[in-house]
This record gives C-alpha cells, structure tokens and sequence, in this order.
C-alpha cells in the first residue's frame, strides 16, 4: 500500500509504502485462540478415549501455527518511508523507528522499473546514483510497484521540469 503525503510549503514530499495487512494483531490473537481451543477441544477428546499420544502432536500443530501467525504480523508491520526534499532523497527502512537508512543527491537520483529475467518473477523498483542503489516496495503488487515508480518519478522530477523550463 502506498501512502503520499506533502508538507505545506509543497516542496517535501513523504512516500510511506508498507505490504498489505489483512489483520491487526489483536485479530491475529483472535484467530489463534479459536483455532487452538478448536484444536485442543478435539485432541482433549480423543485423549479421553484413550488416545493420548494425539496431545503432543495436537500443541506442536498449534506452536507451528502460531510461529507462522507471528511472522506474517511480524512481517506486515515493516515500512519504508520515501522524502523527497529541495537536495535529497531519504529512503528509511523499519518496523517502529529507522532501521536503515539512505541518503541520495536527488539531482543524480534515476527510478528503475527492472523487468524480471522470468515472466512469472516480479519486477524490482529501484533507486539509482552513481553505483549506489536501493530495492524498494518488493512486498508491493505489480500495479501498486508501477503506481509507486511514477509517485517517484514525479516527486523527484518536478523541479527539473520547471528549471529546464525557465
């Protein structure tokens, strides 16, 4: 999903891309719980008939499930926040604050849709100076990826229009 935001004074722009979150956690708690007292109900049942090595098997299922519910909502909570100022492009990567950040001259910056080697491969967007790169939005769709591409092209290409103009 992709998010553009402008300053007042309309020459900072801020780009805020994150995957798609299909649950918040407290849902993601909520999923689990059914599913585990589900679960738990129908291996308690078959241990009372005396079927009792149905219990290990049926809390390793449940641990699996929840380590995996875990990183999807791990995973969904990442973010990548694009400002375009006057000078510079700042590409900042995290989950709650910066984890990484970089820092690109916008006047030598180009955007790059790279097609896939593979039809069945996704593209990669990327952020281009000198020998110096960056991938962003690759948890986005193909048309999110491309919408994001021209949201770029036009924050970082604006002034250059006008200059060259003028």
């Amino acid at each position: 999903m992709v998010s553009s935001l402008r300053e007042n004074s309309g020459a900072i722009s801020h780009i805020i891309v994150r995957p798609n979150q299909s649950m918040t956690w407290a849902q993601t708690k909520l999923v689990f719980l059914a599913v585990a007292a589900v679960s738990l109900a129908i291996a308690l049942s078959f241990a009372a008939m005396g079927f009792w090595p149905v219990l290990p098997f049926a809390g390793l299922e449940l641990m699996a499930f929840g380590y995996c519910l875990y990183r999807c909502a791990w995973g969904s909570e990442m973010r990548e926040v694009i400002t375009v100022d006057d000078g510079t492009v700042t590409v900042e990567r995290g989950r709650k604050a910066p984890e990484s950040r970089w820092r690109f001259h916008r006047s030598w910056l180009t955007v790059r849709l790279v097609r896939p080697a593979a039809t069945w491969h996704p593209s990669r967007l990327e952020l281009r100076e000198k020998g110096a790169s960056v991938e962003v939005g690759g948890f986005l769709t193909e048309p999110e990826r491309r919408r994001l591409a021209d949201e770029l092209n036009d924050a970082i290409n604006k002034d250059r229009l006008v200059e060259a103009l003028a």
